[in-house]
């Protein structure tokens, strides 16, 4: 887990935002449990493509965007 704390618990987002990741290096946190995320393949690649484009011509002149990975996203519940 490259520099992330050896211990197990759970994580928060500010621990999220203090680790030291190399580059490429990417985890998620999900109801304070980190993951390791692997790079995506070609074909995901493909469909984000796809997706994202038809997302951005629907959302033209809304006040919604979209953006591509990486990119924070924090959800409360």
């Amino acid at each position: 887990m490259g520099a992330l704390p050896k211990e197990k618990r759970r994580f928060t987002y500010a621990d999220y935002k203090e680790w030291e990741l190399a580059e490429g290096e990417r985890y998620e946190v999900i109801y304070g449990d980190a993951y390791a995320m692997a790079a995506p393949n070609t074909r995901h690649q493909e469909i984000l493509t796809q997706l994202l484009g038809q997302f951005y011509v629907y959302l033209r002149g809304k006040p919604c965007k979209v953006y591509p990975a990486p990119f924070d996203v924090r959800l409360f519940y």
